[in-house]
């Protein structure tokens, strides 16, 4: 490959090695060292909230603004440690302890380059959640995903319904925006990128040769092109755990946190009413009780598993692992996740296009001393919203992300990895390419037909659930995916990028056979390249009575079960166009406001347990 790619790649490899050995040692070393017992200072509580994540940090710190409420929050893991507030690296995060490493059944219909047709499901573990180790994109989705919502017969949930909750957790200090769409007041900062390079000016000049505008996707219209904000605060990560839980949140006397602690169970009575929570931490198993409601919100993958662990969900199911069943309903189906096709690796054409090279040291310095650099960047530096020819012009369902990184740009050390990919395929088509600066077009999936759905395993709560999200199995998603990757090639092909980059002259080794600019290519590609972009959402779907799939109300009420709600991605019934960390922050925000609501207007008298009867009292000991 010539003598100085040959020396710099002899350079780079050390240095992967280097940083990513000393990331790693530094997420188990403070995993450990938080792992403190903690006792909950009572063992009754108003509001029991599970899951510490991009809704449940939410619920629990606007639930705690009333100092009349006492609120516990319950999380799996620990508290982040402070390198996943660094942009650039949060490939490393699903490989450390901040991560529940899921995997998928084979999928039948595509993922076929991927390891035994697997797909990889990190899912954030610690207080945060996924929102400590996602790649920071504030997207909300576009304003006819929540019109469906309410079409679908959830009062409440329409685009105006939902607008103020955005608006609420919003702190916006970007330039390019419309201001009426955003807020500036919010916990939750939202920045434009601040690492400054030549990339993301080209592919908006892309858009703009093709005819599309430069847009805020988060305004009033969302087809075009834009630079993508960041859930950042001065270039580093701004999570939920430092927008609603750190300091001075943490330090209310009415807010309990207890970490490291794995929910069993909801315990439920015979009256259907849900009474506490069981856990188990540091072996120990222990049981917390709520005087007023219990809230999950452990995601939408966790969320049904505790579900039918307490006996809500599929009849036939739970009777097979016989497990008491409280609430016959379809729990766990309705699983839908937001899958893309990389068309990479592109290499540059001039030396001049600022790529990512996260193994530059240089680059740690500007990170660590000066807040600047490459390291305050998630690497993503184009986004694009498109429709194809099955929807209407300002509903897309085509999503571009433009990277400046690429599967070999850490020597596959980490993205490889989280993409799940074989051996076969790395070495023909991303390892000849590992020491050369590369980038990436994912041409996105972002409202698939197909469903999938989660079981569980066993009735043991230590065994992962089963996990088939049906990858392709509606044939149109193909159809719409060959779709995205012709735009993507379109947007490739402009001027304004080609000056700086250009497709590396490598086939997949299934494809071989196929002529590379063809539409049985592309189709080849979608079958054996795909991958998810860890969005899975609606396993608790929220519809009406009349809705057979649904297992909670607008009101996100679990049904046939009194005092438990569900509130996370899983409630979701449509995937929203585009990541969905902002969706599920605005459904804790909601979620918290009903709650807070419902209590104001129901002036019930707090509730006591007697014993181990778990039967509910009234203050002067009277049962209801």
């Amino acid at each position: 490959m010539g003598l100085k790619l040959w020396l710099s790649g002899l350079i780079k490899i050390p240095a992967a090695f280097a940083i990513i050995t000393v990331c790693y040692f530094h997420f188990w070393f403070w995993n450990t060292i938080s792992y403190i017992e903690v006792n909950p200072a009572s063992d009754i509580y108003d509001f029991i909230v599970v899951g510490a994540g991009s809704a449940g940090g939410v619920i629990a710190s606007r639930l705690s603004e009333d100092p009349t409420y006492s609120v516990l929050l319950i999380e799996a893991g620990g508290y982040p440690s402070p390198l996943v507030n660094i942009p650039l690296i949060s490939s490393i995060f699903p490989s450390t302890p901040f991560a529940w490493n899921y995997q998928t059944e084979p999928q039948k219909f595509g993922f076929s380059a991927s390891i035994n047709h697997r797909s990889n499901w990190p899912r954030g573990k610690g207080l945060g959640g996924s929102s400590i180790l996602n790649f920071l994109l504030y997207v909300r989705g576009n304003k006819y995903d929540y019109d469906h919502w309410a079409a679908l017969g959830n009062e409440g949930w329409n685009y105006e319904d939902v607008l103020p909750y955005f608006i609420k957790s919003e702190n916006n200090r970007g330039i390019f925006i419309d201001e009426q769409y955003h807020g500036k007041k919010g916990n939750l900062i939202v920045e434009d990128r601040a690492w400054k390079s030549n990339l993301p000016q080209a592919f908006i000049n892309a858009g703009l040769e093709l005819g599309y505008p430069y847009v805020d996707i988060n305004g009033k219209n969302q087809t075009g092109f834009t630079i993508p904000q960041l859930t950042t605060k001065h270039g580093a990560r701004w999570s939920t755990y430092s927008a609603f839980l750190k300091k001075p949140y943490y330090d209310r006397p009415n807010l309990k946190v207890i970490t490291f602690a794995e929910v069993k169970k909801v315990l439920i009575n015979e009256s259907k009413q849900a009474y506490g929570i069981q856990y188990k931490r540091h072996g120990n198993l222990k049981t917390v009780f709520a005087a007023k409601e219990i809230i999950l919100s452990a995601g939408a993958i966790a969320s049904p598993q505790i579900l039918m662990l307490s006996g809500i969900g599929p009849k036939e199911h739970l009777e097979r692992l016989e497990i008491k069943v409280h609430s016959d309903l379809r729990v766990g189906e309705n699983l839908q996740d937001h899958i893309y096709v990389p068309l990479t690796p592109l290499v540059h054409n001039d030396s001049s296009a600022s790529l990512v090279n996260p193994f530059d040291l240089t680059a740690w310095w500007d990170y660590f001393i000066h807040g600047t650099g490459q390291y305050t960047s998630n690497g993503v530096d184009g986004m694009a919203f498109k429709s194809s020819r099955y929807c209407e012009p300002d509903w897309p369902d085509i999503q571009l992300h433009f990277l400046s990184y690429s599967a070999a740009s850490d020597h596959g050390i980490c993205v490889r990895h989280l993409m799940g990919l074989e051996e076969n395929a790395w070495q023909e088509l991303f390892e000849p390419v590992s020491y050369v600066d590369t980038a990436s077009i994912f041409a996105t999936l972002v409202r698939p037909k197909s469903r999938g759905w989660i079981r569980l395993r066993s009735a043991d709560p230590l065994d992962q659930p089963i996990i088939d999200p049906q990858f392709y199995s509606h044939p149109q998603d193909v159809q719409v995916m060959l779709e995205a990757l012709l735009f993507a090639q379109e947007t490739l092909n402009t001027t304004a990028m080609k000056k700086y980059l250009h497709l590396h002259d490598a086939r997949l080794p299934y494809c071989k056979d196929l002529p590379v600019d063809s539409h049985l290519y592309l189709e080849c590609l979608i079958k054996y390249m795909s991958a998810t972009l860890h969005h899975s959402v609606g396993t608790c779907k929220m519809g009406p009575s009349t809705d057979r799939e649904a297992v909670v109300d607008s009101q996100l009420r679990v049904y046939g079960i009194k005092g438990l709600r569900v509130a996370d991605a899983s409630v979701i019934p449509v995937i929203p166009n585009g990541n969905i960390n902002a969706p599920v922050i605005m459904i804790g925000e909601k979620a918290a406001h009903m709650i807070l609501e419902h209590h104001k207007n129901n002036k019930i008298p707090k509730l006591f347990l007697k014993g181990s009867s778990h039967k509910f009292l009234s203050r002067n000991g009277d049962e209801l």
